[in-house]
């Protein structure tokens, strides 16, 4: 090879290197910028499920404030351009970096004075600085509709993804107040829920392009002049989707054409998200009368009412739908003795079966069961299968060969050993005058003494004998409500029952009356009258008859087809209320929403409400409530009449001059607390670092000899303004806030002065 091609050659394999340099360096950067973006992205999908579960309940699910949010009123917005470096149009890093620090410090230390709580767990917070540092960059990167997702998902889990289901598949209208749902089981009285999110309905690929998928975040354009709408796709979506989940729909109208990515879509319909109060869960008011599994098609209710052949009704969160009713529920039970027409007992073969407002058929009549017939009277100690003497509250209402009930077993009374208190006659009053013995009859009542104005003072037991004045043992109706030592008052006497002068009522009974069971009792079983149950004759339209030992008594049988909804079968416990399918009454446009259409499918979620605001009041990171501010003895220095003046600005938590550089001299600084709390302002000169201060107690050490504090304004309340000045030489100098934590939390600023 001749020198002038191994020349050509050298110069080609230069070149080359050359453009693959050149190449690699541009590859490299956006490699870079990718990456950023991407870890960007991460760090703000961690922070919004922290905001999600902390955050939203007062500043709103995406951060726009509590009053537009529905939430904490007093909440400030957190979406607004300052927080992103914007400020009058602008992007600045400078700002940027501020807001990034305000928002941390923020988060860590809370806001004294407001409901902003602590966060931080150096503070006694719950959120390490990580958590606080991925809050920062959600806020300050705006990524909303990722906080915006996964509060979705918090409240569609609350509500078990349940959705709009009308009839006919017809949209949920803005006037109708029933709302229809795929599982109401989720829901309650009182509940605050909302309908959404924002959606637009689109016909898609409009004007010759091709619909395709677009990730959320997407940003929403108007075609032709692709004016920007601040509007930005909530969820991904498929080239096949024609609701677009959006997070405002305020700049639409049906017709716009729209442009997303390489695709324009037409807007069909809007569609708001609503919020909304549950005020009814509609029930049949009928209860299940036997649990069922998952397998039959039938069931005994406790009535009919409320329900016919075609109704939709609700057990627990499986829908059914009601294909027959039937009034020969038979449960093998039937009248163990006769009745009459008006009589308004009757005694069943079981009364353990039934409970309060069940309905049920004896031949022809409809008969509403008001209750079990109670004696009055509780077992006074745990009986076992063997026992057959055992003690009670009380005798009233109990009489020889009754035939009394506890749970399933029925019992002859064959003996009754009354309740008896021995007692001092003529007790002295209150002021310690003495009562007069007497003479009492039967029935008459005894009274507690020690009761305030609000007590009932009768104990609810009387004498069943009547007593002469000598008489000091007196047979009573029980003992429940009297104790030893106690004063009590009959008629105009006072008697103290004397220690171990209580002896308790006792029953001998026959056991297991009826071929029923014996079975063991707790302490203070009721005891029922045998198996009578009070009765309303002649409802639903029957007439009262009367009706032979042996009648059979049936209830209420309900065929249906079962999982008619999108919920599985389930298994149903005796006592389930049945509900008219899956029914809410509601309140529409609650939080300042308005009352829309909704269509049917789209998620019904929760909405949790704000919680009670308490204003903080502690001393995280040594903040302090604003107090009136303390001055300094002595006159104000007065500033030279050619003083150069320097505004500055304290907030939280920042301190700002309206010029970085002066030339020294005379100086004067006019200070102002633009903030909610208690600040002051130290000028320091010093050769160290803004950020480098020494610190001891939360504060700046002013005594430090690297530091030279040259001028001061004293504590400012929020809105106050001070001044103070001072000859400054030139050199480097940071004008600071020294309130206890303020100087941790960012409260500084570099300042420079010049030579003339």
């Amino acid at each position: 090879m001749n020198t002038g091609k191994q020349i050509n050659a050298m110069v080609l394999v230069v070149l080359l290197l050359a453009i693959a340099t050149g190449a690699y360096a541009m590859w490299d950067n956006s490699r870079a910028d990718t990456a950023k973006d991407e870890q960007l992205a991460k760090t703000s999908e961690r922070a919004a499920t922290t905001f999600a579960l902390n955050c939203r309940l007062c500043h709103g699910d995406r951060g726009e404030g509590g009053l537009a949010g529905g939430r904490l009123l007093g909440a400030p917005p957190l979406d607004g351009e300052s927080f992103r470096g914007i400020n009058d149009g602008m992007f600045s890093e400078d700002d940027l970096a501020k807001a990034f620090q305000f928002v941390s410090n923020t988060i860590m230390c809370g806001r004294i004075g407001t409901a902003m709580p602590t966060w931080g767990q150096s503070q006694g917070g719950v959120l390490n600085r990580e958590q606080i540092r991925q809050l920062a960059v959600l806020i300050t990167e705006g990524r909303w509709y990722l906080a915006q997702e996964h509060a979705d998902e918090l409240d569609a889990e609350a509500t078990a993804h349940a959705s709009v289901r009308m009839p006919d598949g017809e949209p949920f209208s803005a006037g109708a107040t029933e709302l229809i749902v795929s599982n109401a089981a989720p829901f309650s009285v009182d509940q605050y829920i909302r309908i959404g999110p924002d959606r637009l309905e689109v016909e898609r690929g409009v004007d010759g392009t091709e619909a395709s998928s677009h990730g959320s975040g997407t940003e929403i354009l108007i075609a032709d002049t692709e004016a920007e709408t601040d509007t930005s796709l909530e969820e991904a979506i498929d080239a096949e989707d024609t609701l677009l989940v959006v997070d405002e729909v305020g700049d639409f109208e049906a017709g716009d054409i729209l442009q997303l990515d390489d695709e324009k879509v037409r807007v069909r319909d809007i569609f708001e998200e609503e919020r909304l109060l549950i005020t009814d869960v509609p029930t049949t008011g009928l209860t299940l009368a036997e649990s069922i599994g998952r397998t039959p098609g039938e069931f005994l209710a406790s009535g009919a009412e409320g329900i016919e052949v075609g109704t939709i009704i609700r057990m627990d969160a499986e829908l059914l739908e009601v294909t027959a009713i039937r009034d020969d529920g038979d449960l093998d039970i039937e009248l163990d003795e006769g009745t009459s027409a008006s009589a308004t007992r009757i005694s069943v073969s079981d009364a353990t079966f039934f409970q309060t407002d069940y309905a049920v058929r004896v031949d022809g009549e409809r008969l509403r069961i008001i209750g079990a017939v109670e004696t009055g009277q509780i077992l006074g100690e745990a009986l076992g299968r063997a026992e057959t003497t055992f003690i009670v509250s009380g005798t009233a209402g109990l009489s020889t060969d009754l035939v009394i009930r506890m749970d399933r077993e029925l019992l002859r009374v064959i003996e009754i050993e009354p309740a008896t208190i021995e007692v001092e006659r003529g007790a002295a009053d209150e002021e310690g005058n003495a009562t007069q013995a007497s003479a009492h009859s039967t029935g008459a009542s005894i009274l507690q003494t020690d009761v305030n104005e609000d007590e009932e003072p009768d104990t609810g037991q009387t004498l069943l004998e009547a007593i002469e004045p000598g008489a000091t043992t007196f047979t009573v109706s029980g003992t429940s409500g009297i104790l030893e030592g106690e004063i009590y008052q009959i008629g105009d006497e006072l008697v103290r029952v004397v220690e171990d002068g209580i002896k308790p009522a006792r029953l001998r009974v026959e056991r297991g009356v009826n071929d029923t069971s014996r079975a063991e009792h707790p302490s203070r079983a009721a005891i029922f009258e045998g198996n009578l149950l009070d009765v309303e004759r002649g409802v639903e339209g029957s007439n009262a008859a009367g009706h032979d030992e042996g009648a059979s008594v049936f209830v209420t049988e309900v065929e249906v087809e079962r999982s008619v909804g999108p919920n599985s079968r389930e298994i149903h416990t005796k006592g389930a209320e049945i509900f008219l399918g899956h029914r809410l009454i509601v309140e529409r446009g609650a939080f300042e929403t308005e009352a829309s259409d909704h269509p049917s499918g789209v998620l019904v979620m929760n909405f949790p409400t704000a919680p009670e605001p308490e204003t903080n009041t502690g001393e995280a990171c040594g903040l302090q409530i604003a107090a009136a501010p303390t001055q300094p003895s002595g006159p104000t220095p007065t500033p030279a009449p050619d003083a150069q003046d320097v505004a500055i600005s304290l907030f939280e938590w920042g301190v700002t001059a309206d010029q970085s550089s002066v030339v020294g001299g005379a100086i004067n600084f006019q200070a102002s607390n633009d903030g909610a709390v208690l600040h002051n302002l130290r000028v320091i000169a010093t050769d160290l670092a803004p950020d480098d201060l020494p610190v001891s107690g939360g504060s700046v050490d002013e005594e430090s000899e690297e530091l030279e504090v040259v001028a001061t304004v004293f504590d400012l309340a929020p809105g106050e303004t001070g001044s103070s000045a001072g000859e400054l030489v030139p050199g480097n100098y940071v004008l600071i806030c020294n309130v206890p934590g303020h100087y941790l939390s960012g409260m500084f600023t570099g300042f420079e002065v010049t030579a003339p």
